[in-house]
């Protein structure tokens, strides 16, 4: 059965208004009042540190009609539209920013850092490595172009940017959690444990970096540790019920069919039709010897889900148990036709 390690892609909360310049000195602009515009700036500066950003969009809005080439009031704008919800203005206001001047290094890392937020599908890793270039480089700037790589599967760039973010964040338990999943995807198990238990120490409650770390664990063999991993993520999660199948999962590989079936059990109760439980179910009766009520669960997910090769091989094991050779055969001739590689050996056994 497939196995996904949990990404934090959607853990983007960071604090937008750090260092905005208290003040902005005043000149006179070709197109505006830039006086007028800086003041309006400021007050909306002041309302920003009072949390009240509706009265911060006011201001900001007066500084721009001020000045229509107020390139840092644009992207100040753009900081509150996205803390207000309103992401399509942001990123307008953000791209307003740049075009205006095409040096302000940090409108090009909000207006991909509003991507993330948004529409991920909108993120540009040219915004990222301009922000960089220009000297916004500071550990949020390379933890999203390390989350940018993540998503283009650029594993080795993204274990790079997250660890210049850790280099300048050594607290940062988001950055440890995605190179952890970064170097899962390159198969560097041990690495990948190693920083999801970083994670977990710098956050305590990060209850996806415990199941990535569990997962992990299961590649490197230790179950048992994995099933605590698991357990601690289903402590501070109960939303995260995919738990319930790598968990459920582990105990039937360590023989303790009972507790996986409870595991498999519980995903169904939440998820009737989910593959991965149904199949998990029907290898807890085949490992029992109860063969028919595996086979009943194995003909339901190839009715469900017949393209999920996992199902033909273990119908397979189950119907040359029951001494139905030539049907086992079929079977794993279509799982390996849908992928499934381990197919190969039992098809070995078909040519004797």
């Amino acid at each position: 059965m497939n196995k996904h390690v949990a990404v934090g892609l959607f853990f983007i909360n960071l604090l937008i208004f750090n260092n905005i310049p208290l003040q902005v000195t005043g000149q006179q602009s070709a197109t505006g009042d830039r006086k007028m515009a800086e003041e309006a700036y400021n007050r909306s500066v002041d309302k920003i540190n009072q949390k009240d950003y509706s009265q911060a969009l006011i201001a900001i809005n007066e500084a721009v009609k001020f000045d229509l080439t107020f390139a840092e009031a644009f992207l100040l704008k753009a900081r509150i539209e996205y803390q207000l919800g309103d992401y399509s203005g942001a990123m307008t206001d953000a791209s307003r920013a740049i075009d205006l001047n095409t040096f302000l290094g940090e409108a090009y890392f909000y207006r991909a850092f509003i991507a993330f937020a948004s529409d991920t599908s909108l993120v540009k890793g040219s915004d990222l490595d301009r922000a960089i270039q220009l000297g916004f480089n500071d550990a949020s700037a390379y933890y999203y172009r390390g989350l940018y790589n993540l998503m283009k599967g650029k594993n080795i760039e993204a274990i790079g940017d997250f660890t210049l973010a850790i280099e300048r964040k050594p607290n940062h338990a988001r950055a440890y959690n995605d190179r952890g999943t970064a170097r899962y995807r390159t198969e560097d198990y041990q690495g990948a444990v190693y920083d999801f238990r970083v994670a977990v120490n710098l956050d305590p409650k990060f209850a996806i970096a415990y199941v990535n770390m569990g997962n992990a664990k299961k590649k490197i063999g230790d179950y048992q540790g994995a099933v605590t991993d698991f357990n601690e993520a289903l402590n501070y999660d109960t939303s995260l019920v995919n738990v319930y199948n790598y968990r459920g999962e582990a105990f039937l590989i360590t023989g303790d069919y009972e507790s996986a079936r409870k595991d498999f059990e519980s995903m169904l109760l939440r998820k009737p039709d989910d593959g991965f439980a149904l199949i998990g179910t029907g290898n807890v009766f085949l490992k029992m010897n109860e063969l028919d009520k595996a086979e009943e669960v194995f003909n339901k997910v190839i009715q469900l889900y017949p393209g999920m090769g996992e199902a033909y091989l273990n119908r397979g094991l189950l119907l040359e148990l029951k001494g139905d050779l030539e049907g086992a055969c079929n079977d794993w001739k279509t799982a390996s036709t849908l992928g499934i590689s381990a197919s190969s050996e039992f098809i070995k056994e078909c040519k004797k």
